[in-house]
C-alpha cells in the first residue's frame, strides 16, 4: 500500500510540477529537459532519503511500465495513414536519411566498444550498443513542435524537422523493440520450445495488434454522453490498454515501448475518436515524462567503473552521429530549397523517449551493467537540453531569412551596344519592323 501510495505522489507532484513550470520552459523556450527531477529522483532515492529504496524501486517496475507505454502509445499515433499519405515525398526522403544514418554511425561506434573495451560477447554487446544508438537518434517531437507557437512554423524547414524528430522516435523505439526480441533474455517453461528471434518479434508485435483491435471498440463518443463524461471514458480505457499491452511485455521480458507503439498505430488508425486519442496523450506526456525522470534518478548508481568513460563517450558519439547523419540528409538527400546542412544542430533535444528506453533497458537487462546506459542517457538528456533550444532557433532562423534583395546584389554588367544593322527592340523584347514594312 505504502508503494502504491509513494507511486500516487510522485506523479502527483511530477503533473503540479509540470502545469506551474514545465509547460511554461517549454512554451518559451523550447526547454523540454529535467535536470532538477533527476536530483529529486536522487534525492529520494536509496543513496540519501531512502524515501525510494531498492526495494520500492523494484516494486514499482509494473507502474513504470505503464508509463513507458504510455510514452510509446503517443509515439504510435503521430503516425496517422491519411495524414502520412499527404507529406511530401522529399520530406519522407530526409527524414529517413538522416534517421538510419545516425544509428548506424552511431551503431558502428558503440558496438566495438562494448566487445573490446567493456568486454562483452558478440551476443551480449549488441543489446546495450543497439540501446545508445537508438537513444542518439532520439529527437524529442514535442521540443520542436514547441517552436511553432515561437513563430518558427512558417520556415519552410520546420514541416521537415518535425517530421524528422517523430521519424528518429521511431527508428529508435523500433531499434530497441527488436534487439530485444532477437536477443530476447528469459527463459520459457521446460515444455515449451523456447521461440526463435524472428517469433519473439512477431510475438511483441502480436500485443500490440490484439490490445488495439480489442480497445479501439472502446473508443469514439457514445450517444447521450457529456464532453467530460467522454474523456473520461477515454482515460480509462486507454489505460486500460496501455496496461494489458504492457502487463504483457513486460511478462514476456519485451519492450513496452514497442509493443505500445504498435497499439497506438492501430487506435490512430481505426475509429473515429484518433484526435482525442492524441490530444489526450500529448497532455499527459509531461507528468509522465517527469515521473520517469524522477524514478530514473532514484534507480541511478555509479557502481560502474566504466560508466565514466562510456558516458562522456556517448555526448561525442551522438554529437558526430547527430552531425554527420543531418548533413547528409540536409544536402545530398534535400531538394535545393530545403537544404539544410546544419540540419542535425536542430535534432539535439532528447526528451522523455530517451529516459523511457534507458529505464526499460534496466528492466530487461539487469545483468548488462544498466548503470552505463542509464548514466550515458541522463548526462546526454541534462546536458543537450540545455543547448537544444538555442541550436534549434538558430538552425530556424537561419533558413527562414529572406533572400537578399536586388539592391544588395552587384548590379549586372551593361549590354553591348545595338549593331546597327539589327533592328531595335520594343519593351516587351519584341524586334520592331523598320518603318513601311508589311
Amino acid at each position: 500500500m505504502s508503494t502504491t501510495l509513494t507511486a500516487i505522489a510522485v506523479v502527483t507532484v511530477g503533473y503540479i510540477l509540470a502545469y506551474l513550470l514545465f509547460d511554461r520552459l517549454r512554451d518559451r523556450f523550447g526547454y523540454v529537459g529535467g535536470a532538477e527531477y533527476v536530483v529529486i529522483g536522487f534525492l529520494l532515492g536509496p543513496h540519501v532519503a531512502e524515501l525510494l529504496d531498492e526495494q520500492v524501486v523494484q516494486e514499482l517496475t509494473p507502474i513504470v511500465s505503464l508509463a513507458l507505454g504510455w510514452l510509446g502509445m503517443l509515439l504510435g499515433t503521430y503516425f496517422r495513414l491519411p495524414t502520412m499519405a499527404l507529406l511530401k515525398g522529399a520530406h519522407i526522403r530526409i527524414a529517413f536519411t538522416e534517421a538510419v544514418t545516425t544509428f548506424v554511425l552511431a551503431l558502428a561506434v558503440l558496438l566495438p566498444i562494448f566487445h573490446y573495451v567493456v568486454g562483452y560477447s558478440w551476443t551480449d554487446a549488441p543489446i546495450p550498443a543497439v540501446t545508445l544508438a537508438a537513444i542518439a537518434t532520439l529527437c524529442a517531437p514535442a521540443a520542436i513542435d514547441a517552436f511553432a507557437r515561437k513563430g518558427f512554423g512558417t520556415s519552410p524547414v520546420f514541416p521537415v524537422i518535425q517530421l524528422v524528430a517523430r521519424i528518429d522516435a521511431l527508428i529508435g523505439v523500433v531499434a530497441f523493440g527488436l534487439v530485444l526480441a532477437i536477443f530476447h533474455r528469459g527463459e520459457v517453461a521446460p515444455t515449451v520450445r523456447p521461440p526463435t528471434a524472428t517469433e519473439w518479434a512477431v510475438i511483441n508485435i502480436a500485443v500490440g495488434v490484439a490490445s488495439g483491435i480489442l480497445f479501439h471498440l472502446f473508443l469514439g463518443p457514445r450517444e447521450g454522453e457529456t464532453g467530460e463524461d467522454g474523456e473520461g471514458r477515454l482515460f480509462v480505457a486507454l489505460a486500460g490498454a496501455i496496461v494489458v499491452a504492457s502487463g504483457a511485455a513486460y511478462y514476456l521480458n519485451l519492450s513496452p515501448i514497442f509493443t505500445n507503439l504498435v497499439l497506438g498505430f492501430i487506435l490512430a488508425n481505426t475509429g473515429n475518436a484518433h484526435r482525442d486519442v492524441s490530444r489526450l496523450l500529448a497532455r499527459t506526456e509531461r507528468p509522465v515524462f517527469l515521473a520517469l525522470l524522477i524514478f530514473a534518478g532514484a534507480a541511478w548508481s555509479s557502481s560502474a567503473a566504466e560508466l565514466w568513460f562510456i558516458a562522456p563517450a556517448f555526448i561525442g558519439i551522438r554529437l558526430a552521429a547527430r552531425y554527420l547523419g543531418g548533413r547528409l540528409a540536409g544536402t545530398i538527400g534535400a531538394p535545393p530549397h530545403l537544404r539544410t546542412p546544419e540540419l542535425g544542430r536542430a535534432l539535439l533535444a532528447q526528451g522523455g523517449f530517451g529516459v523511457a528506453i534507458a529505464v526499460n533497458y534496466t528492466q530487461v537487462a539487469p545483468d548488462l551493467d544498466p548503470n552505463i546506459v542509464l548514466t550515458a542517457t541522463l548526462l546526454s538528456i541534462l546536458l543537450f537540453e540545455v543547448v537544444a533550444s538555442a541550436e534549434t532557433s538558430a538552425v530556424l532562423a537561419h533558413a527562414a531569412a529572406p533572400p537578399p534583395r536586388a539592391e544588395d546584389e552587384a548590379p549586372p554588367p551593361p549590354p553591348p551596344p545595338a549593331s546597327a544593322s539589327e533592328p531595335p527592340e520594343d519593351e516587351g523584347g519584341a524586334a520592331l519592323e523598320p518603318a513601311g514594312a508589311e
